[in-house]
């Protein structure tokens, strides 16, 4: 009777053993297979904020003749927001028609960043800051309209100006920088941050500069620039001039070489940071710091990237 189980387990162990394999051999993944989906990493969105109200540099001044009067609570009220009744001064309104609210700008900061800043700016244009968008609820007169604020950036004050209203195309821009540490040479097209949104002294990202080169330039909305600085006297902060001058290294050194002051030149250029052109005049551009590896300052240097594909 033992000799007949053994028998019977000795069959059915060499059924099952084959069975077994090819089921294994089923499941083993072919050394050649390859995945079949591939990760791309989506591209982040230019937000509505960022593109309606980062403001532009104007080659020059916009007429005065259409601008907010007042609104529906003067004299109390004087600052005004998204849902406001704002009274217009000017002609050729138009119930239903759209219209961009802007301010002309003055700095009031005293300091100037770099020898040249000030007539660099001037040199550009006026620079306005956007501050929203009204629609025309009716027309009183010849020269006055209602319009109630769709959409605002900030307060909007009497004395604020209006334009025809231009919709912009959605940008996005990539997540991760590409950028070179130390680009080889020069783009092919290169600048100076003139300005920056709110008259920032240093700006970071996400923050809105202003650049003294534009579609004239072949600069258009959704192109790289990026933020290079050297080590020439005109783009260093004057305090950091004053340190290349102190000495340095270590007192145990004795008479160790120094680099002249007019060899700080030859220093490799670093790329600093990464801008996304928003907007662009003729001979100007508004663009947002997307990657910034330090302080931005007024008065870098950028340089259109040459592969705009990356």
């Amino acid at each position: 009777m033992q000799r007949v189980i053994l028998s019977m387990i000795l069959l059915t162990a060499a059924v099952w053993a084959p069975a077994q394999q090819n089921r294994q051999a089923d499941l083993r993944v072919p050394a050649t297979a390859q995945p079949a989906a591939q990760i791309t990493e989506p591209a982040l969105p230019v937000t509505y904020s960022d593109l309606y109200c980062a403001g532009f540099v104007a080659p020059q001044a916009l007429p005065h003749d259409h601008f907010i009067a007042a609104g529906l609570g003067t004299p109390v009220q004087s600052q005004y927001s998204q849902g406001s009744l704002i009274y217009l001064r000017g002609e050729g309104y138009t119930p239903g028609s759209r219209f961009s609210i802007v301010r002309e700008l003055q700095d009031p900061n005293r300091y100037t960043p770099f020898p040249t800043g000030k007539q660099l700016l001037e040199k550009a244009g006026q620079l306005y800051a956007e501050l929203g968008y009204a629609t025309i609820v009716e027309k009183r007169g010849t020269d006055i309209a209602v319009a109630q604020i769709e959409f605002s950036c900030e307060s909007i004050v009497p004395g604020d100006l209006l334009v025809p209203f231009t919709p912009k195309p959605a940008l996005s821009y990539r997540r991760n920088s590409t950028m070179d540490r130390f680009p080889a040479g020069h783009g092919k097209l290169s600048a100076r941050i003139m300005a920056s949104r709110n008259f920032d002294q240093f700006p970071g990202s996400g923050s809105k500069v202003y650049i003294n080169a534009g579609a004239s330039s072949g600069a258009k909305a959704g192109d790289y620039f990026r933020i290079v600085r050297n080590y020439e006297d005109a783009s260093l902060d004057p305090t950091d001039l004053q340190v290349f001058e102190q000495p340095g290294g270590e007192d145990t050194q004795q008479k160790p070489p120094k680099l002249a002051h007019n060899q700080l030149r030859d220093l490799p250029p670093r790329a600093i940071g990464e801008a996304v052109v928003l907007n662009t005049q003729a001979n100007t551009a508004t663009a947002m710091i997307t990657f910034a590896l330090e302080e931005i300052q007024i008065g870098d240097t950028v340089e259109l990237e040459e592969d705009q594909a990356r």
